[in-house]
C-alpha cells in the first residue's frame, strides 16, 4: 500500500484532489477502502463556517486550516485492515458503514470534520469497529451512503409523532426532509403534508409517501395543513375552537433564511417545530412563538439507536434510499460537485464512487 492517497482535501479554505498521508489505523479502529460517499449540507456548513469548528468546546469538530481535512461522513466501504485492540468481526473486505464518530488519541472527532478524522471523499478513512455495522452486497454502495442522512429523519420523527393524532408539515424537501417523509411513511402516518418550491421534489415526495405536496408560490403550505387537518383553510386561533383539533408538527429542513420565521409567524397554535435545516443565524419572532406556545427544537440527532435503527431497515430492505440518489461522480467531478451540491436545483443527493468515470 503506498503512503499516500488521492482525496479530496479542504486546505486554506480552498478545495482540491491532492495527494495526501494514507491514513493508519490505530487503537480500535478499522481502515476502510471508500465505496461511496454522498455529498452531505454539513460538508458545506463546516467548510463556509470555520467559527463553528472553532467555537466547538467539545473538539468533536476542530479548524485546522493548514491541514489537509477530507470531508465526507455518509458513507459505505470496504474493510482493508484492523488497527490493534479490535475484535476483527467480520473478514477483510466486508463492507462496513458506521455512525459518523472516531475515537483518536482519547477523544472523539466527527469524521470529516478533522484532521485527524479523514472522511470518505478520498481512498480510504477510518472508522471506530464499536461504531460500525456490516452491509449486504446486493444493495448498491451508492444508496448504502445515505444511512446517515435517512437516520436523521428517522430521529426526527421519532419525537414529531409522540402525538399520534398530530398531523405533520414537512417544509423543504431536500435529502433530510425527503428522509422525514419517508421515516413518517414508514412509521404508518396516515397524512403527510410536504411543501417545497421544486416540481421534482415535490413530485418525488408524494412517491415516497407524501399524500399531499404543496407549491409555496401558489398556495401557502400551512393552509393545505389546516385543509387537511382540520377540514377547513381557515385559520382558527379561538383556543376553545381548538380544543380537540390535531396539532401540528412541522419539520423544517429548507436551510434558507427566514423560513423558521416564517414557520412560526405562520403556524398554528402549540405547534411543534424540528429544524433541521437553518443558517448559521437566522432572527426568529419570539414573542409570536411565546404567543402561540411554539415548542421548538434545534438539531440534536440522530441519536446511536435511531441511527441502529435505520441502519437495520435500509440494509434488510424494508427502506429504499435509492430515489434519493441523483447523480454519482468519480474523482473528476468531486470538486465541482460539491459546489453544485449547494444549489436547491441539485438532486437530493450527489454521491462520490471512487470508481465512476
Amino acid at each position: 500500500m503506498t503512503p499516500t492517497m488521492m482525496a479530496m482535501s479542504l486546505r486554506d479554505g480552498q478545495l482540491a484532489i491532492r495527494q495526501i498521508p494514507h491514513p493508519t489505523p490505530s487503537s480500535g479502529q478499522i481502515l476502510v477502502r471508500t465505496l461511496a460517499c454522498a455529498i452531505c449540507a454539513s460538508d458545506h456548513h463546516y467548510m463556509d463556517h470555520p467559527e463553528i469548528a472553532a467555537s466547538d468546546r467539545s473538539r468533536m469538530r476542530v479548524l485546522a486550516p493548514e491541514s489537509d481535512v477530507v470531508m465526507g461522513h455518509e458513507f459505505c466501504g470496504e474493510i482493508v485492515e484492523y488497527g490493534p485492540d479490535t475484535k476483527k468481526e467480520w473478514p477483510i473486505g466486508s463492507r462496513i458503514t458506521a455512525t459518523p464518530a472516531l475515537f483518536t488519541d482519547g477523544e472523539l472527532r466527527i469524521i470529516g470534520m478533522a484532521p485527524d478524522a479523514p472522511g470518505a471523499f478520498g481512498e480510504y478513512f477510518l472508522v471506530s469497529e464499536g461504531f460500525a455495522r456490516p452491509l449486504p452486497e446486493t444493495i448498491p454502495p451508492e444508496n448504502l451512503s445515505l444511512i446517515d442522512a435517512i437516520a436523521v429523519g428517522w430521529y426526527y420523527t421519532g419525537l414529531g409523532t409522540e402525538d399520534p393524532a398530530a398531523v405533520p408539515l414537512v417544509v423543504g424537501l431536500g435529502a433530510i426532509g425527503l428522509s422525514a417523509v419517508v421515516a413518517l411513511h414508514q412509521r404508518g402516518v396516515p397524512h403527510i403534508v410536504a411543501a417545497d418550491f421544486s416540481d421534482s421534489r415535490r413530485a418525488l415526495a408524494q412517491s415516497l409517501g407524501a399524500d399531499t405536496v404543496v407549491d409555496p408560490a401558489i398556495e401557502s403550505p400551512f393552509a393545505a395543513w389546516r385543509r387537511v387537518a382540520w377540514g377547513t383553510d381557515e385559520d382558527i386561533v379561538d383556543r376553545i375552537r381548538l380544543a380537540g383539533l390535531p396539532k401540528c408538527v412541522v419539520y423544517e429542513c429548507s436551510g434558507a433564511e427566514g423560513v423558521l420565521a416564517d414557520v412560526i409567524e405562520q403556524c398554528a397554535i402549540g405547534t411543534r417545530i424540528l429544524t433541521a435545516g437553518g443558517p448559521a443565524e437566522d432572527v426568529i419572532p419570539t414573542d409570536v412563538a411565546h404567543l402561540k406556545g411554539v415548542n421548538l427544537q434545534f438539531g440534536g440527532g440522530p441519536d446511536p439507536s435511531d441511527w441502529f435503527e435505520m441502519c437495520d431497515l435500509v440494509a434488510s430492505g424494508q427502506v429504499d434510499t435509492g430515489p434519493l440518489v441523483g447523480e454519482v461522480v468519480g474523482f473528476d467531478g468531486l470538486v465541482d460537485a460539491f459546489e453544485r451540491a449547494r444549489s436547491s436545483a441539485a438532486p437530493p443527493r450527489i454521491v462520490f464512487r471512487p470508481d465512476a468515470g
